[in-house]
């Protein structure tokens, strides 16, 4: 099975790992939908394709603000939460496909399980 952390081994700071794995274990626990089937969802119904690339079981995506704010409200974070996972997710897509800035929309990795 895929670390859910593997695109954020540059954090080093636990509350943000932490941050990134309650994350990653929301995405994987929607019902009935595996991270892949998120990911198609994602790109069919959004008026723009989100996917900027993958990378084994990494999606890296570039997202409308409404998809951080339904994330915000399903794991229950402060406003500081919030910007430090999002600031997490621009780390690790950095590292993995360069720089978030270069896509219209908010940095976004999901890891799917193998």
């Amino acid at each position: 099975m895929a670390d859910p952390l593997d695109p954020f081994s540059g954090v080093e700071e636990e509350d943000a790992r932490d941050l990134a794995a309650r994350h990653q274990r929301l995405v994987r626990e929607f019902s009935d939908l595996s991270v892949a089937d998120v990911v198609y969802e994602y790109r069919t119904r959004f008026h723009r394709d989100p996917l900027v690339a993958r990378d084994g079981a990494a999606y890296y995506l570039s997202v409308r603000s409404h998809v951080w704010e339904d994330f915000a409200d399903r794991l229950e974070t402060s406003e500081a939460e919030l910007a430090r996972l999002k600031a997490v997710h621009a780390e690790a897509f950095r590292a993995g496909v360069g720089d978030p800035d270069d896509h219209e929309g908010e940095p976004l990795v999901l890891v799917e399980e193998d």
